[in-house]
C-alpha cells in the first residue's frame, strides 16, 4: 500500500492526477488508498490472492491498464522503494504532511485510527529527513489540473 501511496503522490504531482483514482485515508502506519485497501484483504478469484501480507496477482502484468506516465512512475517508486522493508516504509510515511496533520490523534488511543485525507496536503512538501522533493513549478500547474478536473467532475455530477 505505501509504494501505491508513493506512486500516486509523485504522479499527482507531476501530472494532475493519481494512478489509482483512489480515496486516501491516514492511518496509525501511514497513508493508504482506502479501496484499494479494502480489495487487498480478500481473495479475488481469477486477479489476485492475498498471503499474508503479499498480494500475488493471478496473471502477468497488462500494461493496455496504464498510461505511459503510469508505468513510468510505478517503474520509479519501485526502483527506488521497492526493497524498503513494510516497516521502513512505514516510519518513512509519517514524514509526509498528509499523515502528519493526523499524528497526534493516530498517535492517541483513545480516537479513532483513520482520517481522511486531504489531497492538497499532496502538493506540501515532507520533512527534510524524507530526501523527497517535488519540483514545485510542476507541483503547482498540477495541482491546478487537480482541481479543474475535481471542479468540472462535480459540476457533471449534479
Amino acid at each position: 500500500m505505501k509504494l501505491l501511496w508513493l506512486a500516486d503522490r509523485i504522479h499527482l504531482n507531476r501530472y494532475g492526477r493519481t494512478i489509482l483514482r483512489d480515496k486516501y485515508c491516514a492511518l496509525p502506519h501511514g497513508p493508504v488508498p482506502s479501496n484499494t485497501m479494502d480489495l487487498s484483504k480478500e481473495n479475488i478469484e481469477d486477479v489476485f490472492s492475498v498471503h499474508d501480507f503479499t498480494i500475488e496477482a493471478e496473471d502477468s502484468f497488462d500494461p493496455k491498464y496504464f498510461s505511459k506516465s503510469d508505468i513510468e512512475v510505478l517503474g520509479e517508486v519501485w526502483d527506488r522503494f521497492g526493497l524498503m522493508t513494510d516497516r521502513v516504509l512505514r516510519d518513512y510515511s509519517h514524514f509526509f504532511p498528509e499523515w502528519k496533520r493526523f499524528e497526534n490523534e493516530l498517535t492517541d488511543d483513545d480516537s479513532p485510527n483513520s482520517f481522511p485525507i486531504v489531497m492538497d496536503d499532496f502538493f506540501k512538501e515532507p520533512l527534510d529527513e524524507a530526501n523527497f522533493k517535488n519540483d514545485p513549478k510542476r507541483s503547482e500547474l498540477s495541482r491546478d489540473i487537480y482541481h479543474s478536473h475535481n471542479a468540472i467532475q462535480e459540476i457533471l455530477t449534479r
